[in-house]
């Protein structure tokens, strides 16, 4: 027993650099090995224990790397999402629900995102109830490249995934010491990516068509064509105190409606600068706190070029939806 007379939180079992790179090494195919490096559980710098080597089979070179890790207890659903497919419009990704409550993430994407057709980055996350985690990634040289039905990559994205679910990796993640579990925070609740997108999808004109809802807590998305082009139309819904003093700064020079509304309006260059993108928003921020942010760019996601010459959203239907009492009633209920 401690002072507090609880019972000590027994130390880790110790798990070598070099046992770690051996499991790898062993769930790995016939092939050649090097540069292999290691981290153990029980090293100073503490947890997560990996192992990460180059692997050349056929004349095919990755960098193989698996992270285990443990999280509290219920696991945050972040940690469990596919790449957001309006920043990461390449990703291929499926999420699997396994029998036991295991969940398992796979995705394939481009190493760099700004060359889709050139190397590959596979990856396999296996979460399980208990918050352990196996992440197992293998990406490609930057000098090869893919052909369509086909992959510069010594391993399948199968194999990746048989790797992480293997049961070799049990002892390490049960020798791992569980965090604290999830604390509340007592703040609001938010909307879920979701609901946002659904309210998005509601609050459109008729002649749009809608597909690829997607989003995250607070921050929802769908993608609309018109028969003109696809265009990204996003919303992020936030609560904060009714004096908060960055707010008041932010829209200090902002217009000011009758009801005390305070509104926002951009139109720039979309984040990371495809060719001919531009993104229109409409900000507004309630008297009670309530701040929702509307924007439509002019392809259906940030990074790629212009598929229309203007967003299918003008900023009077951008303010129309930003203004919505829809907002209102989601976010509090």
């Amino acid at each position: 027993m401690n002072a507090d007379g609880q019972s000590p939180t027994p130390a880790p079992t110790p798990v070598s650099a070099q046992r770690m790179v051996s499991l790898l090494e062993n769930l790995l195919p016939q092939g050649k090995f090097s540069s292999q490096q290691g981290k153990g559980l029980g090293d100073k710098s503490g947890p997560p224990p990996s192992a990460q080597l180059v692997f050349d089979r056929g004349g095919r070179t990755a960098k193989v790397t698996v992270i285990l890790n443990k999280y509290p207890v219920p696991v945050p659903e972040q940690v469990m999402r596919c790449p957001d497919t309006a920043y990461h419009p390449y990703s291929q990704c499926t999420k699997t629900q396994l029998p036991g409550g295991a969940v398992l993430v796979r995705d394939q994407s481009p190493k760099n995102e700004d060359d889709p057709s050139g190397a590959r980055l596979f990856s396999t996350l296996l979460a399980y109830k208990d918050g352990g985690h196996v992440y197992v990634s293998e990406v490609g040289d930057s000098g090869d490249k893919t052909a369509a039905g086909d992959t510069s990559l010594p391993l399948t994205l199968k194999q990746i995934s048989d790797i992480a679910t293997s049961s070799a990796w049990k002892p390490v993640l049960s020798s791992i010491p569980a965090p604290p579990a999830g604390a509340r925070t007592g703040s609001a609740p938010r909307m879920t990516g979701e609901q946002i997108s659904r309210t998005i999808e509601q609050l459109l004109p008729a002649d749009l068509h809608a597909s690829r809802r997607g989003g995250s807590e607070g921050f929802g998305h769908i993608v609309v064509d018109d028969s003109r082009g696809e265009s990204l139309v996003t919303a992020n819904v936030q609560r904060w105190k009714p004096d908060d003093s960055g707010m008041t700064e932010l829209f200090k020079k902002a217009a000011t409606l009758p009801d005390g509304t305070r509104i926002r309006i951009n139109k720039r260059a979309a984040p990371r600068g495809a060719k001919g993108a531009v993104e229109w928003s409409v900000d507004a921020l309630r008297k009670n706190g309530l701040r929702v942010v509307i924007s439509a760019v002019n392809a259906r996601a940030y990074g790629l070029p212009a598929d229309r010459s203007e967003p299918a959203l003008d900023i009077r239907q951008l303010k129309q939806m930003a203004l919505d009492p829809v907002w209102q009633r989601s976010s509090s209920s």
